[in-house]
């Protein structure tokens, strides 16, 4: 068994870009399907990647204008540094789409408000905590805290690196997976399973890795 690697959407998937096998563009990652568990808790797989292509004059395949291509996760052969690599060459790709039941992570969990199994009000999702193990990308909890938030700021004079002392001593404000009852795109909300004092005993607070 492979050991598990951390991963942020936002930091390390968000924007980020694909090539093929040759190292050919393929284009950027616009956004992650998953389909969540909802009989019972569980820790959910990502499942598909939707991609901006990358315009070039002859492409295999070619979405129409505006269009995004959607790839299987199981295209993914390493995730580097500086890009998402596939195990095929551009023009061997076959795109697929997304099906019923699968939900998308910037669009449907970024931002979106965390209620208790109540309907209270918590938090808003800052980031969401993945963790890749044995090339398979695991969905582990929705960053509510400061450190999250930090994470997403535009900024060009790299003044958070200034900010080092204090951003060191923030932490992760995790709501683990396992505690969501269910995603609802319609109302903008992710219903947990437990209520707020019992979700507030449950989080975990872990140091995070320097903004």
């Amino acid at each position: 068994m492979a050991s598990r690697s951390d991963v942020s959407f936002y930091r390390d998937l968000l924007h980020k870009q694909v090539v093929d096998c040759d190292g050919h563009p393929v284009g950027a990652i616009l956004d992650l399907a998953v389909a969540l568990p909802h009989a019972t808790p569980g820790v959910p797989a990502i499942q598909r990647l939707v991609i901006r292509p990358h315009r070039v004059r002859r492409s295999t395949p070619a979405p129409g204008p505006g269009e995004a291509l959607v790839l299987p996760w199981e295209l993914v052969e390493a995730l580097e540094p500086r890009c998402i690599r596939l195990r095929q060459a551009r023009t061997a790709l076959t795109p697929s789409s997304l099906e019923a039941g699968q939900i998308l992570i910037r669009k449907h969990i970024m931002d979106q408000q965390v209620v208790d199994c109540r309907g209270v009000k918590l938090q808003r999702v800052n980031d969401i905590a993945m963790g890749l193990s044995d090339g398979t990308l695991h969905l582990w909890g929705m960053d509510t805290g400061m450190r999250g938030f930090l994470t997403r700021l535009d900024d060009p004079w790299g003044l958070l690196r200034l900010l080092r002392p204090l951003t060191g001593r923030l932490h992760q404000r995790l709501i683990s997976w396992d505690l969501v009852e269910r995603v609802e795109p319609a109302r903008g909300h992710i219903r947990l399973r437990l209520s707020r004092d019992e979700i507030r005993s449950a989080i975990r607070q872990a140091p995070a890795s320097a903004v």
